[in-house]
């Protein structure tokens, strides 16, 4: 009969050994077992200067080593994701300090663009095709937003590398046993201090024999870490120029305690009254440098 086909006995027996043999087959790929897990989490130390304009970034690397046997040539495929650690507030990791707080973000990639998390989409995602057991590097990235109010100290957070495997991308994506491994981060913030707004000159105006002194003054700024203390000195508080005497002083004295903004202070001049001084000209003019000094 047309479009039928007639087989005897040895043909189909022929057949069923094509088809146990092509089961057996498919069978081999995946022969022997596998098992990855995260073997080492480089933790991630960072120093941070809240006055520097731009992010503070970093680089760590989690090592996935995968166990393979009896030749296993099976594709196997991971998905790398990271808890977002132990500080978290709401999707924003922190490194802590007490009660204080830096925030700091993870990434996929050093253009800080790709969003690290354990949501399956943000998760680093490759695959393993070796039939031997293989080591597999992961580079992640960390910022460090700029212009953030920190006190000195060490901010330290624990975050959770989370590691889902499976035979095919869709497997490894709803891995229900990921295995995971720790690991620090820690920010330090160093103790600092910055004239934000130097001083100008103290410039004084006095005619011999004046009656009344003659006073002059000059502003700054120092901008000093989140309690940071501090105190400020001048090299010399009198002096004389073209004979007159003069003295100086600070608007703020004693030790001060930095906020992570701007304060302002004063250097103020008296030159006193009734001195004749040594001009001996219509007009004369002299000048000294003093230092400023800020210690913390």
């Amino acid at each position: 009969m047309k479009g039928q086909l007639l087989c005897d006995g040895r043909a189909r027996a022929l057949v069923k050994w094509l088809c146990l043999g092509l089961m057996l087959f498919a069978s081999a790929a995946y022969a022997g077992s596998f098992s990855c897990a995260i073997s080492s989490a480089s933790g991630i130390s960072l120093a941070y200067d809240p006055s520097n304009p731009t992010q503070t970034v970093g680089t760590g690397t989690v090592a996935i080593n995968c166990q393979k046997s009896g030749g296993n040539s099976a594709t196997v495929y991971y998905e790398l994701g990271i808890n977002g650690g132990v500080n978290l507030q709401g999707a924003q990791s922190r490194a802590r300090n007490g009660a204080a707080a830096i925030n700091y973000n993870s990434w996929r990639d050093n253009g800080y663009s790709q969003v690290w998390n354990d949501i399956s989409s943000n998760r680093i995602k490759g695959s393993l095709s070796s039939t031997s057991s293989s080591t597999i590097y992961v580079n992640y990235y960390i910022s460090i937003p700029a212009s953030q109010t920190a006190a000195a100290g060490n901010y330290l957070d624990t975050q959770s590398a989370v590691l889902y495997q499976g035979f095919s991308a869709s497997a490894a994506s709803t891995d229900i046993s990921p295995t995971s491994q720790t690991f620090g981060v820690s920010l330090s913030v160093a103790n600092k201090c910055v004239l934000s707004s130097p001083p100008g000159n103290v410039n004084f105006s006095y005619t011999s024999f004046q009656k009344n002194q003659s006073t002059a003054n000059t502003s700054f700024a120092v901008t000093c870490q989140n309690n940071t203390s501090y105190s400020m000195a001048l090299d010399a508080t009198s002096g004389t120029l073209l004979g007159l005497n003069y003295s100086l002083s600070l608007s703020q004295s004693g030790t001060q305690t930095g906020n992570g903004s701007a304060q302002a202070a004063t250097i103020n001049g008296v030159m006193p009254g009734n001195q004749a001084g040594t001009c001996n000209a219509a007009s004369c003019t002299a000048s000294q440098a003093r230092t400023l000094t800020i210690s913390y």
